[in-house]
Order: structure tokens, then C-alpha cells, then sequence
């Protein structure tokens, strides 16, 4: 392990969009490398950049489709917010409050007040937190099914090019 410059947990969280216990969590179940100063766990960049590079199909399926949804975006912002907006605040009426599923609605509530800008970024980052909003997208029936269908077509001949090696 690269070990100029580690970064502390921490760092790692802020970089990643994720807390710092998730870090600490993702050290403990392997998910990532790290070295041990004293207590303390060290994370190299390369590790970092490791873990935001790497999609599993299914991520990188739905990063596919949220790039698409992009066109969408742009030419009507209102209209696709607020359709966002009233799958949150429907999601919000059938799920219990204490629920994992409300954490994630509040989250897109969030980004959705930060704006534009903000939105169209968790649409297209490949951080962690990203990823996991994507799964859990109020963006559903959005894109038409026409289009839909077509990325999923595109992405699937992608996938089995690319990664038919690994």
C-alpha cells in the first residue's frame, strides 16, 4: 500500500460524500485498505481513488440512466424536480419514519434544495453516496420508455464488450 500522505478517515468521508463511520465501517468489512497509525486508521489516495472508480453492473447501469435522464433534466428543470418532488413526498406518506428508506428521501430532499447544479451532479457522480442515492432515485418514470429502453439496450452491449474480460 501506497503510504505518502495517507488520509485519515475522516478526509476519506468528505472525498467520498459518505460519514466517517461508514469509512471506518468499509475498512472493517475489507471494502477498503488501510494501514494502522497507532489507533488510528490511514487510507491511501490510491485506495480512494480505487473505490470511486470502481461501478458494479448494477451501479454503473443505473449511472447509465441517470446520464440519460440529463436531457430530461435540462430542458425542463421545473417539471422534472417537481415530479421528483412528489415521488418523495408520496415515498414519504408509506414509509415508516424511523425507516432507512425516509434517510434517503430526505437526502434527495436535500439535494434537490441545493439546486440545479447540485442535482445534476449526484445524477452523474461515481461517489459512493451518489451511487447509493441512485438506487434509490425519485426520478422514477421520468425518462420516456422509448429512451429507457434504449440506454438499457446500449448499456448492456457496453457491458458485455468491456467487461466480457474481467
Amino acid at each position: 500500500m501506497e503510504n505518502r500522505d495517507p488520509l485519515r478517515t475522516g478526509d476519506v468521508a468528505r472525498l467520498l460524500g459518505v460519514s466517517r463511520q461508514h469509512v471506518v465501517d468499509m475498512c472493517d468489512r475489507g471494502e477498503l485498505s488501510f494501514i494502522r497509525v497507532g489507533s488510528h486508521r490511514r487510507i491511501s489516495r490510491r485506495e480512494v481513488s480505487r473505490i470511486t472508480s470502481a461501478l458494479s453492473r448494477e451501479q454503473e447501469r443505473s449511472l447509465w440512466l441517470h446520464q440519460a435522464l440529463l436531457s430530461e433534466l435540462l430542458t425542463q428543470p421545473t417539471e422534472v424536480i417537481d415530479k421528483a418532488r412528489e415521488h418523495l413526498d408520496r415515498w414519504r406518506s408509506v414509509h415508516r419514519p424511523d425507516g432507512m428508506t425516509v434517510h434517503y428521501l430526505d437526502e434527495w430532499s436535500e439535494v434537490l434544495d441545493a439546486g440545479l447544479d447540485t442535482v445534476i451532479e449526484t445524477l452523474i457522480s461515481r461517489t459512493p453516496k451518489s451511487c447509493e442515492l441512485r438506487q434509490n432515485t425519485p426520478f422514477a418514470g421520468v425518462l420516456p420508455d422509448d429512451t429507457r429502453v434504449r440506454v438499457l439496450r446500449s448499456f448492456n452491449q457496453h457491458w458485455s464488450c468491456e467487461h466480457r474480460a474481467a
